[in-house]
């Protein structure tokens, strides 16, 4: 089952505002290099992300340049529900 990336774009933005409000992150700019996530909350958008979308991340995905941005970060998890998590 796919999952609209919109949706996941959507869903990150309010993640990434209650943790840094204010910040205003184009869907290329990454928000690890932005200050918005670290290693920390990295564990916790992982844990809630996979909660959410019923996925489960791989290791290949951390390592994945995408994964560090809005846009990539929808992509990552919509192939993972392609692939049915």
């Amino acid at each position: 089952m796919t999952v609209d990336v919109a949706i996941v774009e959507s869903w990150l933005r309010g993640w990434l505002a209650k943790r840094a409000p204010g910040l205003a992150l184009k869907p290329d700019d990454n928000y690890f290099d932005a200050g918005a996530v670290d290693s920390f909350d990295a564990i916790t958008l992982i844990e809630e992300a996979e909660a959410e979308f019923g996925i489960r991340f791989r290791q290949a995905d951390f390592q994945d340049r995408r994964f560090g941005t809005i846009r990539g970060f929808g992509a990552i998890v919509s192939e993972r529900r392609q692939g049915g998590g």
